[in-house]
């Protein structure tokens, strides 16, 4: 937890010890004389109407009402962030037409720093005022940590559109949606407003994790275990809408099976296909994902936008109900650190992946061509070896959202090694207790100890539930993967379970299959650029970033072939370890050359399968890990 955060929780418990002579904006009353009644000031009530009248324009408007306002100053804000993803986006830069009044005229205000206007209310304790706030915001970003709006639907993510009264977010925040003709609600508040036309978040918080779509899109429903799901998609596409409601079920239920049930009244995903858009954003009882119209024209693609849901789903679980400390309550002006990222994203990602398997909706052959992909990919970046899983974690704010070309060589997704130390936590443990437990129960001990309502866990007590689920001291795996970062033996864990990993090379590859050449390697990743080839990104353990070749450089020829966006591929891929060329490269228009030799090339063909010759106690824990009966 940050020191801001520590500080924001002690001031609330100071403010309610002193409530009795300290108004709600921390300003203290006058002092009781003899004959005094002692008052308690109510904090003042929010509601919104939201409305966009001319849609292609791309503006929403908001009027914010503020009741019980006893301040002579009233200071409103917007966040810098949105939960969920963990980048400060600077959301006020899209205000525009900021205004105030109260029912004897305008106020005068000012913004006071970057995201919060501060309004001269001329309000007292013993004068409480209504202060009505107007301003318009422009939403022309789609993304799901965003906001949209034009002529065809109105998508909103609350961070960006809604501002807040600190001393208020506790608060029930009421909201109108005033659409356009035609045009239908879905939002996760409620499945409908109520007879004012309102909706309700209990509390601030709440209000900004309700992501809402207004339009004419589809709306398709289902029920499992009682609960109702509804799936809103605003986008053409063509696919079996009763196939995608019950692949969607079955992915709901495998996720309460683990969990013993579902902990919502009602779950909306929200999805968006347009060309060109990807991506997803979870929130408390619903998601937002966005995909492509090809996503539903293949069965690989099919299968991954199911592995998109399947993720986005599962959060709902890990990192809105069970997370870190530091994640709730939030500051929205400030970052929230944390060091547990890899287990809110990269443990979901286990676990997205994993539960399409257990549903049956991909077979034990795609889930471990999967966990080879992932591995592989793992394998071959410079930067596991720079930043651990904790660390990248900590710098999300500042370098996963900021990729460059020389991340891969300093910089470690905690996505992807948080993805592995699911892993390698879930065998380990059935490996420990002969299959008894599992990092499923950990996950439910988790959410039985920590969970929502309660506080987060911190990273010690994360590691005292693991333990505790195992059996056994998790220390030195600790230190070596989770706040190290050594080299990890796959196959070590994978044996466990009866499982091989093996490492090859892709067929047609030059000297793959030769029993006295290996094949080689420069290390360079490019782009084309028409006909040009340019270099996008190199390895750092590699001879072309040892040789001083320089990202954005023009490949020219190597060995005097000329290069070209149809040739680089062949030319470059097919070399033999040890063989010595010349590269030959514009660099800011000046030509020059390079000698370099091939290294080795890095295994690029991963596959993960079953070692038939395993004891029949090892492939029984395979099958209870994947759900096969």
């Amino acid at each position: 937890m940050s020191h801001l955060l520590r500080f924001a929780r002690l001031c609330v418990c100071l403010a309610m010890v002193f409530a009795v002579t300290t108004n709600a904006f921390g300003q203290a009353n006058k002092p009781k004389t003899a004959t005094a009644t002692t008052t308690i000031t109510t904090p003042p009530s929010l509601s919104y109407v939201l409305s966009f009248p001319n849609p292609h324009t791309h503006l929403y408007e908001v009027e914010l009402t503020i009741s019980n306002v006893t301040t002579s100053q009233l200071d409103v804000s917007l966040p810098v962030w949105t939960p969920g993803s963990y980048l400060v986006r600077e959301f006020a830069r899209n205000v525009q037409d900021f205004n105030s009044k109260e029912h004897s005229g305008q106020l005068r205000w000012q913004k006071v720093d970057k995201a919060t206007w501060r309004i001269e209310s001329g309000a007292s304790a013993d004068k409480p005022k209504t202060i009505q706030v107007f301003y318009r915001v422009y939403a022309n970003e789609l993304a799901t940590q965003t906001s949209h709006l034009d002529a065809t639907h109105a998508y909103f993510n609350g961070a960006g559109i809604f501002m807040y009264v600190a001393s208020a977010k506790d608060q029930p925040h009421r909201l109108k949606i005033v659409a356009p003709a035609g045009w239908q609600v879905a939002s996760p508040l409620a499945l409908a407003a109520d007879s004012d036309g309102y909706f309700t978040a209990a509390d601030y918080d709440r209000l900004v994790d309700s992501p809402t779509e207004v339009g004419k899109h589809k709306l398709l429903e289902f029920d499992v275990r009682g609960k109702k799901h509804r799936v809103a998609i605003w986008g053409q596409y063509e696919f079996d809408d009763e196939r995608l409601k019950a692949d969607l079920a079955k992915i709901v239920e495998t996720g309460a099976q683990i969990f013993g049930g579902l902990p919502y009244d009602h779950y909306l995903f929200l999805v968006h296909v347009q060309p060109g858009i990807g991506g997803g954003t979870e929130h408390l009882n619903s998601n937002v994902s966005m995909t492509t119209p090809q996503a539903f024209s293949s069965d690989r693609g099919y299968k991954g936008f199911l592995g998109l849901e399947s993720h986005e789903y599962f959060h709902h679980w890990n990192v809105k109900r069970i997370r870190p400390l530091a994640l709730g309550p939030f500051d929205y002006q400030h970052e929230n650190y944390t060091r547990g990222l890899w287990v809110s994203e990269g443990v979901t990602s286990y676990y997205g992946d994993l539960l399409l398997r257990r549903a049956g909706l991909i077979s034990s052959e795609e889930y471990f061509a999967g966990l080879a992909g992932l591995i592989s990919g793992y394998e071959r970046l410079p930067g596991r070896f720079k930043q651990s899983a904790e660390s990248a974690s900590f710098d999300a704010w500042i370098k996963h959202y900021r990729p460059d070309e020389n991340s891969l060589n300093t910089a470690m997704s905690y996505y992807t090694k948080g993805e592995i130390l699911g892993l390698l936590f879930d065998l380990e443990i059935r490996s420990l207790t002969g299959g008894a437990k599992s990092f499923d129960d950990v996950m439910r001990l988790l959410l039985e100890n920590h969970g929502l309502p309660k506080p987060g866990f911190t990273d010690a007590e994360l590691k005292a539930t693991i333990e505790k689920v195992a059996g056994a001291s998790m220390t030195e795996f600790w230190n070596r993967y989770v706040s190290g970062n050594e080299e990890i033996d796959f196959n070590g864990y994978f044996n466990k379970l009866g499982l091989k990993l093996e490492k090859s090379y892709q067929f047609g590859t030059a000297y793959a299959t030769s029993k006295t050449d290996k094949p080689g390697a420069l290390g360079i990743a490019f782009r084309s650029q028409g006909d040009r080839v340019i270099v996008a990104n190199l390895p750092s353990d590699m001879p072309a970033y040892e040789s001083g070749l320089n990202t954005n450089d023009e490949l020219v020829a190597i060995d005097g072939k000329r290069l070209s966006a149809n040739s680089a591929s062949e030319l470059l891929n097919n070399l033999r370890a040890g063989q010595k060329v010349i590269l030959t490269v514009f660099r800011r228009e000046r030509l020059t050359t390079f000698e370099l030799t091939a290294a080795i090339k890095p295994f690029d063909r991963y596959t993960l399968s079953e070692n038939r010759d395993a004891a029949d106690s090892l492939k029984a824990l395979k099958k209870a890990w994947l759900g096969e009966r």
